[in-house]
């Protein structure tokens, strides 16, 4: 297999730099990427991540306050038709691994899935959580991309929202408009980086007694051990019997807006669409 000529950090700070120069040109906005330590990297499961404030998604209050991660991969080409996926594209294909190598107590190397777990977690919120990965092996070649502006037409993006197993290595080429992961087969797409505000912001119109309650199911798998969290849910799930039912999301809605600025000290731009 042959490996890029440079590391997994430099692939994240020329992606998060053309993403937040994207996000500024499209919507006026300087972002700033929080980017965790080697260590907190361990807990959070993600390498980038960004608060959005008009993306649906609430700020999650565990992970920095963000709705939007990134966990980047470096992936290798294979050339050679022995490789092991070679009969799934017939051509010479990119790869990368899911899971880290990791030493046991007794010194022996296992696949170590607790990033794929911490990220999943955060894909069953339903917050947009993704890999990203290089479609070339050259740093030139990065470099002169950046200086284009076309870094991001080129960086495949996989959904972890769309993985429904637990897969090891995930393979792609230069011309495929999908990823497959092995070894179980499963076919995700491709979603590139310039059109994902778009497509993201399409996600976030819905009804509003369903952003509603999605908003309200998120929180709660949010701060299980907050006592005072939970209880300020309850009440606010639990309804007055003089609230007349047709009303009931309308006051849902304005307590979650409170509980937010309360817990998490943030506004939430969600608003309804009368659908």
């Amino acid at each position: 297999m042959r490996e890029p000529n440079f590391s997994e950090f430099q692939l994240q700070q020329a992606i998060n730099s053309a993403y937040i120069r994207h996000v500024f040109e499209t919507e006026g906005d300087w972002m700033f990427a929080h980017v965790p330590s080697l260590i907190d990297e361990h807990d959070l499961g993600w390498d980038s991540a960004f608060y959005f404030p008009w993306l649906r998604h609430l700020p999650h209050s565990y992970h920095n306050g963000c709705n939007f991660f990134i966990q980047y991969k470096l992936s290798g080409q294979l050339t050679s038709s022995g490789a092991k996926e070679w009969e799934c594209w017939n051509e010479e294909y990119f790869r990368f691994k899911i899971p880290h190598s990791t030493k046991d107590a007794a010194g022996k190397f296992f696949d170590d899935y607790h990033q794929w777990d911490c990220l999943k977690k955060l894909a069953n919120q339903r917050y947009p959580t993704f890999y990203a990965t290089n479609s070339t092996l050259s740093k030139d070649e990065l470099q002169k991309s950046t200086k284009a502006g076309t870094l991001l037409d080129e960086t495949p993006l996989l959904d972890v929202r769309s993985v429904k197993a637990r897969h090891k290595h995930v393979t792609f080429t230069n011309t495929s408009e999908s990823f497959l992961l092995h070894s179980d087969v499963e076919e995700a797409p491709q979603k590139p980086f310039r059109n994902l505000f778009s497509t993201l912001l399409e996600e976030g119109s819905i009804s509003f007694e369903k952003s509603t309650k999605d908003i309200f199911d998120s929180l709660s798998e949010m701060d299980g051990n907050n006592e005072e969290w939970h209880n300020d849910l309850s009440r606010i799930a639990n309804a007055p019997r003089a609230v007349p039912r047709d009303l009931q999301t309308w006051r849902k809605y304005v307590l979650l807006i409170s509980f937010v600025r309360k817990h998490i000290g943030a506004e939430l731009l969600w608003y309804p669409d009368n659908r």
